[in-house]
């Protein structure tokens, strides 16, 4: 083999040597590109499937607090409801009642014995009481004289135990217009008197026998009762209705607050609706006028 055979030789296997040195570099750059390729790919994906978990996180305690939230909204609705009901019923019951009950009830019964109070006030329009008045009770169809005392120094009296009777009141002071009239002693107490400067009597209008609750007022007033009750209970249901709509939270606390006249069961139905106002109150942002989107 001559020299120039093994230079040949020598060329060429530098040559594969080379080559292969090429090849091998470049496909462990080609996998070094590969390899960041899938790292970024798999980065980038890891970032969307925990933004993906969180979102649907949130998405599922969203759910869950808009659930306790609407169940509020129902449990006030269902309160306000109950408590328009009773107050339905109780109209129904007074609409439907005895007026004789009505007038042997308390609110109109009247006490065998009062203590009754008043004043005597200077005429003229300066409003001073008149001290030393004489003050009888008399009799009304005999003029005897059942009680009888002086004003204080601020002109005003007090007869306690007296007989609720019709009778006569008797006013004098020496220098002043005597005055009489009639009455029914109660609790409420007398009109004040008048007192002025002169001589003579003047008689007032006063309260008779006749006076009083009848059967027919008695009626009219557990009608107009009975109505306003019912009617103030429709509103309660109104009230309820726009409790599930959720659209303007004013107007639906001020229904509710109309319905707590309807009296439902006396304390019951008011207390029931009083409590779903509560629940509104702490749920007022699920309404579309307050928090709603």
């Amino acid at each position: 083999m001559d020299d120039d055979d093994m230079d040949e030789r020598l060329v060429a296997l530098r040559a594969r040597v080379q080559a292969k040195l090429e090849a091998s570099e470049t496909a462990k750059t080609t996998r070094q590109q590969v390899a960041e390729e899938e790292l970024v790919v798999e980065a980038h994906e890891l970032d969307r499937a925990v933004e993906e978990a969180t979102f649907r996180f949130q998405a599922k305690v969203d759910e869950l607090d808009q659930s306790d939230k609407s169940r509020l909204l129902i449990l006030a609705a269902s309160l306000i409801l109950i408590g328009s009901i009773l107050g339905m019923a109780s109209g129904a019951l007074i609409l439907n009642g005895n007026p004789d009950d009505l007038l042997g009830s308390s609110l109109f019964e009247r006490a065998d014995r009062v203590d009754v109070s008043g004043i005597a006030l200077e005429g003229g329009g300066n409003g001073n009481g008149v001290a030393n008045v004489t003050i009888q009770l008399l009799n009304i169809d005999t003029d005897e004289v059942l009680a009888e005392m002086v004003t204080n120094d601020e002109g005003r009296f007090r007869f306690e135990n007296i007989l609720s009777t019709a009778m006569t009141l008797h006013v004098e002071a020496e220098g002043y217009t005597t005055v009489e009239r009639d009455f029914i002693p109660e609790e409420a107490g007398i009109k004040p008197i008048t007192m002025t400067a002169g001589e003579g009597l003047r008689i007032e209008e006063g309260i008779t026998e006749d006076d009083g609750w009848t059967l027919e007022s008695a009626v009219a007033l557990s009608t107009v009762v009975g109505i306003f009750t019912v009617i103030t209970a429709f509103v309660g249901f109104q009230a309820a209705v726009e409790v599930r709509r959720a659209k303007h939270y004013r107007r639906t606390q001020f229904l509710a607050g109309i319905a707590l006249f309807s009296r439902g069961l006396i304390v019951f139905g008011p207390f029931m609706i009083l409590v779903g106002m509560i629940i509104l109150s702490i749920s007022k942002n699920q309404f579309d006028d307050i928090g709603g989107d």
